[in-house]
């Protein structure tokens, strides 16, 4: 058995199956409890006709919206199918489920795991979210020097507010440590450039 087809057995025993996963209902986040991060699945994958390509972004992320348990039995099952095909966006999307506990249980040791696979396998998303895990200490200790190393990884992967969160780790920085405000500067330019591209 190759270390990769290891991995994925392992990632096949360490997901519970769709029948067995419990989901919570969707809970407004506080100040202290907001959600972070980044899903990869941005739109729903559903054929979208005569629609402007411009106007589908508009479109809101089902993993943060849905509330039918049913659907998201569903779309949970379709999710982990894809990681255990080892598609980087549905791990990444997994992760990013259990590091905010919005729709599953927290599980912030599961939600890091998943989300480094996710890192190895490419996923600028769950560099940006690895960031977050990072900034915020979520089910870690703090770590600005981590966060700063994650979220520049993210940017170079096409993240583009990956740049922002640079810009406000630089600005604020943490205790025992100046503010750096001509960094801080540089990386709100890149971000706002990138953002001019995107658009």
């Amino acid at each position: 058995m190759s270390p990769d087809e290891k991995v994925f057995k392992f990632l096949d025993a360490l997901l519970p199956s769709a029948e067995c996963v419990r989901f919570v209902e969707r809970r407004l986040p506080c100040v202290v409890d907001i959600d972070i991060g980044m899903p990869s699945l941005r739109v729903p994958r559903l054929r979208v006709d005569g629609l402007l390509p411009s106007m589908i972004g508009i479109v809101v992320n089902p993993l943060a919206t849905l509330n039918d348990p049913s659907l998201l039995s569903c779309l949970y099952k379709h999710l982990r199918d894809d990681a255990l095909a080892s598609d980087p966006d549905a791990i990444n999307d997994l992760g990013w489920l259990w590091i905010n506990g919005s729709r599953l249980s927290f599980d912030n040791v599961l939600a890091r795991r998943l989300l480094r696979l996710a890192y190895v396998l490419g996923s600028g998303e769950a560099a940006f979210n690895l960031g977050e895990q990072a900034w915020h200490g979520r089910g870690m200790a703090v770590n600005h020097d981590l966060a700063a190393c994650y979220y520049e990884h993210a940017y170079e992967r096409g993240i583009s507010c990956a740049g922002r969160a640079l810009g406000r780790l630089y600005e604020t920085r943490a205790k025992g440590h100046a503010p750096d405000f001509e960094q801080a500067a540089y990386w709100y330019r890149q971000a706002a450039e990138s953002a001019l591209f995107e658009g």
